[in-house]
Parts: C-alpha cells; sequence; structure tokens
C-alpha cells in the first residue's frame, strides 16, 4: 500500500509539472522565430571547433513546424548568424546546413510545407527568395536559379551577392572585389548570359520601380565613389538608400574627409536637378515609411548621441532634439531616447513627436528600457529596479505627454498620466493586433529563464498575473495573429524542449 501511495503520489507530480502545449522536439532550443505560421528554432546548438569562430557564434539542428503539423528537422550544422533560413511567401524553407565557417559556405536544402527537406546546391554561401516564391543562391563562381520553369546555374567569376527585383523577374549580382566587383543583372525566367552593368562596385539596391543603383569604383584616395543609376552615373557617394516611393535617393558623402565615420547627408530627386543638403556629420539616417529623411546630425562619437533632424519633402530641414541616441518611425510619428545631463552622469529619456501634427516634441516617461507602438497606443518598460529585467509595463496613448497648454490641435489625452499594468517585467511581447501581451517576468534563482503569462492589452490592469509556465527561454513569442498561440523553449534542467500552447 506504501508503495502503491507513492508511486500515485509521484504520477501527480509528474502530471502538475507536466507543460502545457504540444512540444515540437526536445532539448535546449534557441533562436525561436515566426513567420505566416510557421515556428523555426536551433536546437542543441554549441559553439563549434575552431578558435577562429567568434565566441557568440553556435551550430545547432534546424527544426521547423508549420501550421498544425509536426515539427521537423531540415538541417544539421546550421550557424546562428543571421541569413541561414528564411521562408519564401509560400511558406517553403531555405536553410544553408553543414556550414563551413572558415569556407564562409554550406550545403543549400530547402523543405515544402508538405515535403520532405531536398538538397539544392552542394555549396553555397548565401540564398534569397524572391517576391514570386523563386529562389536564387550564390555558388562558387555560379549563380543558381530555381523558378517554375526548373533550376540551372549560370557561371559569374567570383559572384559574392545577389539580390533580387521588386517585382522577381531579374536578378542582381555582384562579384567579389578580387574578381573587379562586376555588377550583372540576370533574366530570372529567360536565362542567358549576364548584362554587365558596371565595374568596381562595393553596394547595390533595387528601386521600387526596379531602377538598379550601385556604387562604383572609389577615387585614389578614397570618399565617394561615382553612384550609378541603370548603369549611368547620377552622382557621387559614400552610402546611398532609395525613397519609399523611389522617386528619390539619400546619399551620404564622406568627400570632405575620406574614411570618417560620420559624413554629409542630401536628399537626390532622380528626376533631376542637384542634391539638396539635410545635415552634415551625420551618423544613423533612413527613410520613414511615409517619406520623411530622417538621421542624426552633428554626430558626438564619445557621447554616442545627435541631434535629430528630419527632412521632408518640399520643406527645410527641421532640427527637433540634441543629445538623441537612437531613434525609430511609425508613419509620421518618431519616438527617440534623449540623454538628459545630471551631476556627473545622464538619465535616459523617451520623447515623441508627430511630424502631422502642430503639437510639439514632448517627454513620455524616463528610463524607457523597450516599447511597441499599435495605432495610438503606446506600451513601454520602465522605472526599473537595478537593470532592465524587473521592471514596469504601462501603456498610454502616443499623445498622452503632449502639454495641455500647446497650440492648437492639442488631443483629449493630453496630460494623461499613463496607466500601470503589471511590475516586475523582464520582456513583453504585443500580438499584431494589439489585443494580447505575453509577459516574460524574471523567474526567482535564474539569471535568464523566465515565467510567462498572457494578459488583456486593453482594459483595466490585470488583479493577478499568473504564469502559465516557468523557466522558458526569453526569446519566446505569440505563434499568431490575434495572441492566442504561444510558442516558447524550456531552459528547466532535464525538461529542455519546444512547445507550442494555447492560451485562453
Amino acid at each position: 500500500m506504501a508503495l502503491r501511495t507513492a508511486l500515485l503520489a509521484f504520477l501527480l507530480c509528474a502530471c502538475a509539472d507536466k507543460a502545457p502545449g504540444r512540444k515540437l522536439a526536445s532539448g535546449i532550443a534557441q533562436r525561436l522565430a515566426v513567420q505566416g505560421g510557421a515556428v523555426a528554432f536551433l536546437l542543441d546548438a554549441a559553439h563549434p571547433d575552431g578558435s577562429a569562430v567568434p565566441d557568440d557564434l553556435l551550430a545547432g539542428d534546424l527544426w521547423v513546424a508549420l501550421g498544425d503539423g509536426p515539427a521537423r528537422k531540415v538541417g544539421s550544422g546550421v550557424s546562428s548568424q543571421p541569413g541561414m533560413t528564411a521562408f519564401s511567401s509560400s511558406g517553403e524553407v531555405a536553410v544553408l546546413s553543414a556550414w563551413r565557417f572558415r569556407a564562409g559556405e554550406g550545403e543549400l536544402w530547402t523543405a515544402a510545407p508538405s515535403g520532405d527537406p531536398v538538397l539544392v546546391a552542394r555549396a553555397a554561401r548565401e540564398f534569397a527568395w524572391s517576391s514570386t516564391g523563386a529562389l536564387a543562391w550564390v555558388a562558387p563562381n555560379q549563380l543558381g536559379l530555381r523558378t517554375a520553369g526548373g533550376a540551372r546555374t549560370v557561371g559569374i567569376e567570383g559572384l559574392q551577392n545577389i539580390g533580387w527585383s521588386p517585382d522577381g523577374k531579374q536578378v542582381a549580382a555582384r562579384a567579389s572585389g578580387a574578381a573587379g566587383g562586376k555588377l550583372f543583372l540576370v533574366d530570372a525566367a529567360a536565362g542567358g548570359t549576364p548584362r554587365p552593368i558596371a565595374t568596381g562596385t562595393s553596394d547595390f539596391a533595387f528601386g521600387p520601380d526596379g531602377a538598379l543603383a550601385a556604387l562604383g569604383l572609389p577615387p585614389p584616395k578614397g570618399g565617394d565613389r561615382a553612384l550609378l543609376l541603370d548603369g549611368k552615373e547620377i552622382a557621387r557617394a559614400t552610402a546611398f538608400a532609395f525613397s519609399p516611393d523611389g522617386k528619390e535617393l539619400a546619399l551620404l558623402s564622406t568627400s570632405k574627409q575620406p574614411g570618417e565615420a560620420t559624413g554629409d547627408l542630401y536628399r537626390l530627386a532622380r528626376k533631376g536637378g542637384p542634391p539638396q543638403l539635410v545635415a552634415q556629420k551625420v551618423s544613423d539616417w533612413r527613410w520613414s515609411p511615409a517619406g520623411d529623411l530622417l538621421c542624426l546630425s552633428r554626430y558626438d562619437l564619445r557621447a554616442r548621441a545627435g541631434v535629430l533632424t528630419v527632412s521632408a519633402a518640399g520643406a527645410p530641414p527641421r532640427e527637433v532634439a540634441p543629445k538623441v541616441q537612437s531613434f525609430v518611425s511609425s508613419g509620421r510619428r518618431i519616438l527617440y531616447l534623449v540623454q538628459s545631463p545630471q551631476k556627473g552622469d545622464y538619465k535616459i529619456e523617451l520623447w515623441g513627436v508627430d511630424l502631422s501634427a502642430a503639437a510639439p516634441p514632448h517627454k513620455i516617461d524616463d528610463g524607457v528600457y523597450g516599447w511597441d507602438l499599435v495605432g495610438d497606443t503606446l506600451f513601454y518598460k520602465a522605472r526599473c529596479a537595478g537593470g532592465p529585467r524587473s521592471c514596469s509595463l504601462l501603456r498610454t496613448s502616443f499623445e498622452a505627454g503632449v502639454p495641455p497648454s500647446s497650440a492648437a490641435g492639442v488631443p483629449p489625452s493630453a496630460g494623461v498620466p499613463p496607466t500601470f499594468l503589471v511590475a516586475n517585467v523582464a520582456g513583453f511581447d504585443l500580438s499584431q493586433d494589439g489585443s494580447r501581451i505575453l509577459l516574460q517576468q524574471p523567474h526567482r534563482g535564474a539569471t535568464r529563464a523566465v515565467d510567462l503569462a498572457v494578459i488583456e492589452a486593453q482594459g483595466p490592469p490585470p488583479a493577478h498575473v499568473k504564469p502559465f509556465v516557468e523557466q522558458a527561454e526569453a526569446s519566446s513569442k505569440f505563434a499568431d495573429p490575434q495572441g492566442r498561440r504561444v510558442v516558447y523553449a524550456l531552459v528547466a534542467a532535464g525538461r529542455g524542449g519546444v512547445y507550442l500552447a494555447d492560451v485562453p
């Protein structure tokens, strides 16, 4: 009887400890990724042999689960560095397996949602899916192509980088500098001889309309290169980027001080005319989705901060704020981190500005360690105790920090304090529709593990937060747009594994 009682107690404990959800694989998982209902992760990754491999790079087995189907291994020896795996628009996965770090190449495999892995190439250094689901890859001195018409290769000496045109009909292929930096254009469907575009190129990119821009030969003493558009020089620059509508180009010039980390930023209209100066001594710069050119000008390398400057079409450049450390944009709304000087130190403040409104920039909060903006609602971590692993999660509207006494057009939410949601938060994941939050709370006694809970993003703060699983890996996230499914990896000793759980 005592033995039966002990056995029953053991079984009850085992049932209580069972992780919720469907188990996808056993082992220690890393690099959880979700795309279009597919889940991918590295299992039992470890540092490969060889002192030349950086300590932060790992290699392991790549597992993939599509929808409600079982997880399966699609590659071994897959590096943890970016670009090793990617999904096509139809859900097919490609992976560089058996990665050889010294050679910088591996085996290219693909796996359809309902098929076994298929070997595509024995040696490949990179690959890319087109918008139409065609596949291109870089093999030794060859461009590989797999389209609806079949697979073939095109010989290109010293091929190093590739890129698809937006319509998926052409591939730009650039040879290494040792092979002359030649840039070719290849018709993906018809094949044939690669069409030479330029020589001595260092970088290239397609515009939204399919125009191909590239940086050509450098001058003898360094600095700006020739900027070629469809093979014709239109300006000189060290770096460039198309605007979202493709009608303009942003140009970074270092001609005044070749080799410097900062330069002068210009806007260049493709229809003609000279480049228009936006700002000087620029470090970080990018186009916003709305077509504004944003940058950090007069950048101080020691302080790692500059002046947030905005250039809108048809308007002179506008300086928004000094001592800005970083920024992100959502439409014409910008969120940025400001270094606020204190006695002997400084604190970080989160500010926001709406370029389409008359209201001035406004402060949101101090000590912010992460945020997510959905529509008009902003969720963020702040008021941390001893670091970013124990913070409060708060909710506010983007305009809540606007002073009520500012100019006309002040929104009704101006001056409303943020809503406290949960304490002791290490991280969070917001569902795509903005309705639910996956909380990651530090697990007591563990330096990296977190406990997971799901709360509603809107409405009053929860009275009590109860984790549905403990000791999970911090990369756990929602696996669907509505926040009803979570993929997580357990890191508890003897219980490692990846699970897909439906959460109420």
